[in-house]
């Protein structure tokens, strides 16, 4: 196979080096801006190419030894051989390549801070999601990487929590002691996936099972483990993988969890959304907060169970279209003794339309990747003052921007570094009426 040799001049989207051989742009997994590189040509087509490195001719002083032992074949995390240090100008530039593209401002003139860097970097994920594996005569939480079909197996991921690992390897000698096995599609049974997370040093455990469910024995053994304060299946025999939409069974424990955020204790069902990494979820509520007004009217879209929206004392319309998240924040409203805020489950295009005719806000809060038509024709409409953007997809926010330009500025953008060692972050952008 030929060999090229390429330099690298600066990473893309997902973190892979980019280069360029005979002036089309190659993609190159593990190879940093700076570096010189021998790679082998594994794809080629006519707007690009993709190539594995075989060689570092010369290395960047930023390269620094992997912080996961799996990196060299698993593909969850495209940075972990980069300086932490510079993740965070990394993403800011990815910030400002996408603004660059999509919008005719003058970027380097835009008030862009500097990435809010997270304060642990390691065993930060709170919440994994993982398929039960069958391998070498045991179930393992594991998974087969798409291009090789390497199976990395997840019970000491350096992402993820460190209690939820200890709780992955109990759960599996578990399974294995009772010779639990995989799911089998023919039949239809077996133990598809497993999910957990860790809400505030409570492990919270929910299993995607076959028609033969969980055996109670099972169940028994896993409610030993001191950590795991509630167990959850649901039959899920079908190629979808949105298994809210299945009903769940409480097998032991709790049916909410607390967590403390704001000095104040939310509960949690089992269903609705819990962040990844609650710490740099707390950072990124409160940089919302400190952009606010005292005493507007707020319209917030897509609040989920309303850690934020509980935590202000303004005149709140919420929406959110789980009726899991409307269930919870109502409950942790009355859990509160606070009433400053309307919850509606509805469709959040549709409900921004019908609040945005019928209400006068101030300030609307929207989390999202991007903004439909729906959104933003609602806000230059209705002549809200002060947007709050929130999305982790900086195209699609750059391309936004650029629409609302003719009626709203650019009075902030702080990138956030929600997600260590991978490209992925979320932006939040303040934006003024003209």
């Amino acid at each position: 196979m030929r060999k090229e040799r390429v330099e690298i001049k600066k990473l893309g989207i997902n973190g892979e080096g980019i280069g360029y051989i005979e002036k089309k742009i190659c993609f190159i997994q593990d190879a940093l801006p700076g570096e010189i590189v021998d790679v082998e040509i594994i794809e080629r087509t006519r707007q690009f190419t993709k190539g594995k490195v075989v060689r570092y001719i010369q290395k960047s002083p930023y390269r620094q030894p992997s912080v996961c032992k799996e990196y060299t074949n698993c593909q969850g995390c495209a940075l972990t051989t980069l300086e932490y240090s510079k993740h965070l100008s990394f993403k800011k530039g990815l910030l400002k390549d996408a603004l660059k593209k999509y919008t005719h401002f003058d970027v380097e003139r835009l008030p862009i801070q500097k990435t809010i860097k997270a304060p642990e970097t390691l065993h930060y994920r709170q919440v994994v999601s993982l398929p039960i594996t069958y391998f070498k005569g045991k179930v393992h939480a594991g998974i087969f990487q798409r291009e090789t079909k390497y199976l990395t197996l997840m019970n000491q991921c350096s992402m993820q929590d460190s209690l939820i690992n200890t709780c992955i390897q109990k759960i599996e000698d578990i399974l294995n002691e009772h010779h639990v096995r995989d799911y089998n599609d023919k039949v239809k049974k077996g133990l598809r996936f497993m999910r957990m997370r860790n809400i505030d040093g409570q492990i919270q455990v929910l299993f995607v099972t076959g028609q033969d469910g969980m055996k109670q024995e099972v169940i028994n053994d896993i409610s030993q483990i001191p950590e795991v304060k509630s167990i959850w299946y649901t039959i899920n025999t079908t190629r979808y993988q949105q298994f809210e939409m299945q009903g769940y069974k409480k097998a032991y424990g709790q049916s909410y969890l607390p967590f403390h955020c704001f000095d104040q204790k939310y509960l949690y069902s089992i269903k609705s959304e819990f962040p990844v990494y609650p710490q740099m979820e707390k950072i990124k509520l409160d940089t919302i907060r400190s952009l606010l007004s005292e005493n507007s009217k707020i319209l917030s879209l897509n609040c989920g169970i309303g850690l934020l929206e509980l935590s202000l004392k303004q005149n709140i319309v919420a929406v959110d279209e789980k009726n899991y998240h409307i269930h919870d924040a109502k409950e942790n409203a009355k859990f509160l003794v606070k009433d400053n805020v309307q919850w509606i489950c509805q469709n959040v295009h549709e409900a921004c339309i019908q609040q945005c005719k019928k209400n006068h806000f101030d300030e609307v809060i929207v989390r999202s990747s991007e903004l439909s038509d729906a959104f933003k024709q609602s806000f230059i409409l209705s002549k809200i003052k002060h947007i709050i953007y929130v999305s982790d997809h900086p195209s699609s926010l750059a391309k936004d921007l650029e629409e609302l330009d003719k009626y709203y500025r650019i009075e902030k953008i702080i990138p956030i570094d929600t997600y260590p060692y991978s490209a992925k972050f979320d932006t939040v952008v303040s934006l003024i009426r003209k």
